[in-house]
């Protein structure tokens, strides 16, 4: 007597003796039929809650990087000035374009790029568009009213990049938009940056999975099928096993797959539905490993983005030349993971790039001693330097054009960027890393965008560095004017002060008892409590108040600020007193100068004019002789004539 395998009912547990032939195909053609709508409802169920959704979330979660990305590369000082008063055509307006045209060409599926700010009257006006059909293009200042819910709710406020959350429809089509804002240097919100993409492009990705799905549902329902019908077949002998591994199957659990049984029926079923999980299984791997790739590139990008975020605060936020490329040379390494990087800048002969700052070890010996390469002549930021254009050496050992350094000896691929500020280069970024080939593309994307606001940064930091010298030389000029007047001014003056008691209020001859201390540049009380405070204007100490009140009577800081406070309202005093008098002088100066002129100008006799040019300067205050000597050629005149008064 044979035993029956376990999976399979004997003859006794059947209801009947014998399986009908009619009831077994039934059986099997209804199996067949449930297998395949399982199979499509699984396929149908991923597409629809796991894949399509997630789908969804990286489209829009691209346009947003990819939109804040482009943001970086627009000149937003320009955009301010073409929003606030500058003609909104011409040079500045054709750059803008050119730069929004550039952004267009980066982002993947965008229809239109252009920028938009939100006018006093609370419209959305067009400022600039990358589009080149007349047809098509918004013109500066032209009202945007089919602007996105999302663009209406927060144009005058936007503080980081966003995407509308479904398509909408306008007169130009339907579309799914993304915005970015366009910030100062101080924070000042010009305008929004806006990329929109045509909603048959997003639907076409999407299609592009179900297609996929179809095909792996045309691939897998022969098979579903098949094996249905061989289970039907087969039903009462072998349902049990068979629910089961659907179940398995169902449940998320593609690894399962049905034991091979003796009979050549049952065996051939559960090895096509083996196979059926199989491709499945290989399915799913190779979606998540799509899945895996792509979510590892977003990562990537948005640590890229964060990375040129804080180097472009740094860079934004720092004025002093030294500290500026000190910072970013640090940050460089440290958010990228690079070996070296470096500053060149071109000297005033612009035939050296000199090295001002550098990250390694060898970088700071190279500074230590000066480095400097002729631009055009060595390595490839002289190449860089001299041209104005990139210059990537993924290895150098194969670089015709790589300078080798000593300090810097685990380079195995550099990349060197010109710093360009209005047309003209200033130096170069120069990046070096231990990797072969260790710059992928958005590698080359970030650091140029990171070069052109650094190039910024450091034009605005010399300018700044300038701008302090002339203040300091214009104090400086200020302080010896203000010096030179006031000892004028007191050489003129018979007093050096007023004394006050209870009793008298008298004057202080030049030889007067005043305070024989060394200059003051803060209230000081002495210890016979006498307040001395400093009347100074511009630095120049002009006068001391001394102030005393007897011992038992300290000084309190309510009193020292309002004596401190009489010092500076006297120095106001005394000084527009001064440049009272000292205009009176130059006005008294003119009118002498003009009535000489007049004097002059009514004789036409020599002597007479002789003698009332000495007259008339005999006139000035203090003068006690005035002379005027006539020299002629010894050809003209055997002597001078002299005339005195």
């Amino acid at each position: 007597m044979s035993v029956k395998p376990d999976f399979a009912p004997s003859r006794d547990q059947t209801s009947e003796p014998e399986v009908r032939p009619r009831l077994r195909t039934r059986a099997a053609v209804g199996f067949a039929a449930w297998s395949l709508l399982l199979l499509v409802g699984f396929i149908v169920g991923v597409a629809r809650f796991a894949v399509g959704p997630y789908l969804s979330r990286e489209i829009r979660g691209r346009l947003r990087d990819e939109v804040a990305l482009a943001a970086l590369s627009v000149d937003v000082e320009t955009v301010a000035r073409l929003v606030a008063d500058e003609p909104q055509t011409g040079p500045l307006y054709e750059s803008v374009v050119a730069q929004l045209r550039a952004a267009r060409d980066r982002i993947t599926g965008a229809r239109f790029v252009y920028i938009v700010h939100q006018g006093a009257d609370g419209k959305i006006y067009f400022v600039a568009d990358a589009e080149e059909s007349p047809e098509e293009v918004s013109l500066p200042g032209s009202v945007y009213d089919d602007a996105g819910p999302l663009l209406r709710q927060v144009v005058g406020s936007l503080a980081s990049p966003g995407v509308e959350e479904d398509f909408y429809v306008d007169q130009w089509g339907t579309w799914l938009s993304a915005y970015a804002p366009l910030r100062t240097a101080d924070g000042t919100l010009v305008g929004i940056l806006c990329v929109d993409l045509d909603a048959d492009n997003v639907r076409s990705q999407e299609s592009a999975f179900l297609r996929l799905g179809a095909l792996a549902l045309l691939i897998a329902a022969p098979l579903a099928a098949g094996g249905g019908w061989l289970l039907g077949r087969n039903l009462t002998a072998h349902l049990g096993a068979l629910v089961t591994a659907v179940e398995r199957v169902a449940g998320g659990d593609l690894n399962f797959e049905i034991p091979l049984p003796p009979e050549a029926e049952a065996a051939q079923l559960a090895a096509a539905f083996n196979v059926m999980t199989r491709r499945l299984r290989e399915l799913v791997a190779t979606l998540e490993e799509r899945i895996a790739e792509r979510t590892a590139d977003l990562e990537r990008q948005t640590a890229y983005l964060r990375a040129t975020g804080e180097v472009s605060r740094v860079a934004a936020s720092l004025l002093d030349l030294d500290e500026l490329l000190s910072q970013v040379v640090r940050l460089i390494p440290e958010q990228f993971g690079f070996y070296h990087a470096g500053i060149f800048l071109l000297d005033e002969t612009r035939e050296w790039a000199v090295l001002r700052a550098a990250s390694s070890e060898g970088g700071q010996r190279m500074l230590a001693r000066g480095h400097r390469l002729a631009v055009g002549a060595q390595g490839i930021v002289g190449y860089v330097t001299q041209t104005g254009r990139p210059r990537i050496a993924l290895d150098v050992g194969e670089d015709m054009v790589w300078f080798d350094n000593p300090d810097l000896p685990e380079t195995h691929s550099e990349m060197a960027l010109p710093l360009i500020v209005g047309g003209q280069v200033i130096g170069a970024l120069d990046v070096q890393s231990t990797d072969v080939g260790a710059f992928r593309p958005e590698d080359i994307r970030t650091l140029a965008i990171l070069a052109d606001q650094l190039a910024v940064a450091i034009a605005n930091a010399l300018v700044f560095a300038q701008r302090q010298e002339a203040m300091r030389e214009l104090q400086r000029t200020y302080a010896q004017d203000l010096h030179r007047g006031w000892s004028d001014f007191m050489a003129q003056l018979s007093l050096r002060g007023y004394r006050y008691t209870p009793r008298t209020l008298e004057a202080l001859g030049k030889g007067g008892d005043g305070v024989s201390a060394a200059p003051l540049t803060a209230p000081r009380v002495l210890p016979d409590n006498t307040l001395l405070v400093p009347v100074m204007i511009g630095g120049l100490e002009l006068a001391v108040l001394q102030v005393r009140r007897p011992p038992n009577r300290p000084w309190v800081d309510e009193e020292i600020s309002f004596a401190l406070r009489t010092a500076q309202e006297l120095a106001q005093a005394l000084e527009s007193a001064r440049l009272h008098q000292e205009a009176q002088r130059r006005a008294s100066q003119e009118r002498l100068a003009s009535e000489i002129a007049s004097q002059l100008r009514r004789s036409l006799d020599v002597t007479t004019v002789l003698q009332t040019a000495v007259a008339q300067l005999g006139r000035l205050p203090g003068v006690a002789e005035a002379t005027v000597h006539v020299t002629l050629p010894d050809s003209v005149a055997p002597a001078a004539e002299e005339v005195s008064s």
